[in-house]
């Protein structure tokens, strides 16, 4: 289910363009620091959109290595996986067509 937060909320906050196969781009992402639930985490959504992505900063620095965009990539690139089976399954949730009506103009299908 889609997670909408209060970017306001969130510090250091960055852009980084990112390059997902089959998006459209040029991609950015914006990412902050916040604490989920009373975990230290990234916060990260697709710049143009309100879904956010949360990952725990350890977990970010050891799947990435310090280098942001891959993991970014990474991610949404198996996110447009799902997209499409929610797609080829006629988006059947409302949080589904949820995630359609905000991804649809960057994913390419």
């Amino acid at each position: 289910m889609p997670h909408k937060v209060d970017f306001v909320r969130v510090t250091n906050l960055k852009k980084i363009r990112v390059n997902p196969k089959e998006w459209v781009n040029p991609l950015f992402v914006e990412y902050g620091l916040a604490l989920h639930n009373v975990t230290p985490a990234y916060f990260w959504r697709v710049v143009g959109t309100e879904h956010t992505f949360i990952i725990a900063i350890s977990r970010l620095e050891f799947l990435s290595s310090g280098e942001y965009a891959n993991h970014f990539q990474e991610a949404l690139e198996g996110f447009r996986e799902d997209y499409l089976e929610w797609k080829d399954s006629g988006f059947q949730t409302d949080w589904q067509r949820e995630y359609r009506d905000e991804y649809s103009r960057f994913i390419l299908v």
